[in-house]
């Protein structure tokens, strides 16, 4: 995770290893969105479609990547929403 205040990697919390600013935020943030994608990928495993949908989205929504569109793409295409999966591939960022 890139430092909001001086740009430095940190890839443990909850302070900047540079500048000691308190990054618990932005590591409880990226949690959640962990737990989203994760909640979405057991949705799509039992079958709960709209569910899987929504969680795809908040994470997608918390954090877009590349990691989440795809989830978001499969989701929408299982849900039979095929604009909409394609309009994850089309938008995802590279």
């Amino acid at each position: 995770m890139r430092c909001p205040v001086c740009k430095a990697d940190n890839a443990q919390g909850p302070q900047c290893r540079r500048c000691k600013a308190d990054l618990t935020p932005l590591f409880d943030l990226e949690a959640a969105r962990r737990a989203r994608l994760d909640a979405a990928r057991e949705h799509l495993a039992r079958g709960r479609l709209p569910e899987a949908l929504a969680a795809a989205g908040e994470a997608d929504w918390i954090r877009r990547d590349e990691e989440s569109r795809r989830l978001l793409a499969v989701a929408r295409l299982l849900n039979r929403d095929f604009a909409g999966a394609w309009a994850c591939y089309r938008d995802a960022p590279t």
